[in-house]
């Protein structure tokens, strides 16, 4: 084998010196051989790195030319060094794009074409890369706009649907407005972990949890059990103020709810606003 041949191997493949050197030897020095040899291992190497945890990794959001769809993928990692790498970050913007330009896939994380992108890039990270968080909205004919915020580590994103009633208040140098709105409500979720929009999307068994450990706690605490009966909605209430978005103190200014502050931006533009949908990263 020639040196050329292994520096040429090293740059298709990423793979150190010596499974290079490994490759081609089994391959009789077929450079093309020895790259699908390295695929293979690489691959099998994978299924042995699956079961490592994935704490880091990149968020990529892509947003069409008339703004009305937005694809969010986020692409996990075992180290935030390989997080920064070239390689990776061009991989989660290309799943991204796939996204925005396949808009109607049921589940992004099963699909094949995706699969097939990481299983190529994946060997090279030499850790485990899991795909699990994906979606592509599409503006709902009722909405009118939708924004994004994503944190400065990449790691943390959010994206808000907003409904607009009103005449113009969506439109021109209003919108302009609107979409800072949107982006402020989407930090929001981000800076304050919202994890529902309000009180009726929280699951029974959730609240009925949350109440078991209100009551733990307040026993703990020795209280006569008349008081603790007094005390336990008023936790529960607490619990949404925590959780839900609209529910929330307002991050710029605590002393206002966010769904008050919805209330009188909408006013303040002549519109009836109302957060549609979110999520969050």
């Amino acid at each position: 084998m020639s040196l050329e041949q292994i520096k040429i191997l090293r740059e298709k493949t990423g793979a150190g010196l010596g499974a290079c050197k490994e490759a081609l030897a089994q391959n009789n020095n077929d450079v093309e051989a020895a790259v699908t040899y390295l695929r293979k291992k690489g691959l099998a190497d994978m299924a042995k790195r699956a079961g490592r945890e994935t704490k880091e990794g990149r968020i990529s959001i892509k947003t069409s030319a008339d703004g009305k769809t937005v694809a969010m993928a986020y692409l996990g990692c075992e180290t935030d060094f390989v997080a920064k790498t070239p390689d990776f970050i061009a991989l989660v913007d290309k799943i991204a794009d796939y996204m925005l330009a396949n808009p109607t896939v049921a589940d992004y994380t099963k699909d094949e074409t995706i699969k097939a992108m990481i299983h190529e890039l994946a060997p090279k990270f030499g850790e485990n890369v899991s795909f699990t968080k994906a979606i592509c909205w599409t503006l709902g004919k009722d909405s009118c706009l939708m924004n994004y915020y994503l944190h400065s580590d990449n790691k943390k994103a959010a994206l808000v649907e907003l409904a607009c009633k009103s005449n113009g208040a969506c439109d021109g140098s209003k919108k302009e407005e609107m979409m800072k709105f949107a982006k402020d409500l989407s930090m929001q979720a981000v800076g304050m972990v919202a994890q529902y929009l309000d009180e009726a999307d929280v699951p029974a068994e959730v609240v009925e949890k949350e109440k078991e450990i209100a009551l733990t706690q307040a026993k703990n605490e020795g209280k006569p059990q008349a008081a603790i009966e007094k005390m336990i909605p008023g936790r529960i209430k607490k619990f949404y103020k925590d959780v839900c978005l609209l529910d929330q103190p307002y991050f710029k200014d605590s002393k206002i709810s966010v769904r008050d502050l919805i209330a009188e931006t909408g006013k303040k533009n002549g519109a009836e606003l109302k957060v549609v949908r979110f999520v969050r990263f």
